[in-house]
């Protein structure tokens, strides 16, 4: 708290043994090197990578479980953290980074999957804003092949390749978007997703920010206001719920969130569904 002014009634993210890729390289005899032509990518971000590496896993384990073929993107960290903190000419060298080793990918047709939001955004919408050129139609063209893990799911779903199966699980969900994934308008993908959990009803809570907003919950001068935006809608919605009821975010920030302040664990939604195949 002295040194960087972080809140010491906050959880630092653990760092674990395993990393997102190491699993990968490790991997033997994996229903991804079947014959099947490859259909997409998951992007490692720094927080799935490094932090949650078991959100990535089931994100996999799941499509593959669906006959998807996918394989773990060569990408680099998005930018997001470096974004949010106003460093744009470093988050433009990662942008360059990411054109450099993901343009080849789109080129080959296949789809780039992301497990969090705010990563999602920053491929979306910031890296074509942040590049000029040749560079950014490179950049618009990764942006296009790139969907959050729910909507990529319901979308092989929908189209009858890539249809799941699940068992039944939670009666109800609480489903709280990120605010990334609002603004981009991707929460729907993820309710309907949801929905297909035998005898579930899943709650869109619709409760604005989570009040976490990546690293600005975290900070001492912050932490009040943090509170206060939660303690809105989110919270006592989480404290009210039964035990039949899960809640669910796609967020790392407003899973910590939900964790730090009232107890209560969030799941992302891979991990829900890969827990009830």
């Amino acid at each position: 708290e002295r040194m960087f002014g972080i809140d010491a009634r906050r959880q630092l993210p653990q760092w674990q043994k395993q990393t997102l890729s190491q699993w990968w390289n490790c991997r033997i005899g994996s229903p991804s090197s079947s014959v099947a032509p490859q259909k997409a990518v998951l992007f490692k971000d720094t927080f799935t990578n490094y932090f949650e590496p078991e959100i990535g896993i089931a994100a996999i384990e799941l499509c593959e479980a669906a006959g998807i073929r996918i394989g773990l993107a060569p990408n680099h960290c998005c930018g997001r953290p470096l974004i949010s903190q106003g460093m744009l000419n470093q988050a433009r060298e990662y942008a360059r980074k990411n054109v450099q080793s993901l343009f080849p990918v789109v080129q080959k047709g296949l789809k780039i999957v992301v497990c969090e939001p705010s990563c999602l955004s920053a491929l979306c919408e910031d890296a074509p804003a942040l590049l000029r050129g040749e560079e950014q139609e490179k950049a618009k063209a990764i942006a296009e092949s790139c969907l959050l893990f729910e909507e990529f799911m319901e979308m092989a779903s929908r189209s009858g390749n890539g249809d799941l199966s699940f068992i039944s699980g939670p009666s109800k969900i609480l489903l709280h978007g990120h605010c990334h994934q609002k603004a981009m308008g991707r929460v729907a993908p993820a309710k309907v997703l949801l929905s297909r959990i035998p005898d579930c009803r899943v709650v869109d809570l619709d409760a604005g920010c989570c009040g976490m907003a990546g690293s600005f919950g975290y900070m001492k001068a912050h932490y009040d206001v943090s509170c206060q935006i939660a303690e809105r809608q989110l919270l006592p919605a989480v404290r009210e719920k039964d035990s039949e009821t899960v809640v669910v975010a796609s967020g790392t920030s407003c899973r910590h969130q939900v964790r730090d302040l009232s107890g209560e664990s969030a799941l992302h939604p891979a991990l829900l569904l890969r827990s009830l195949l």
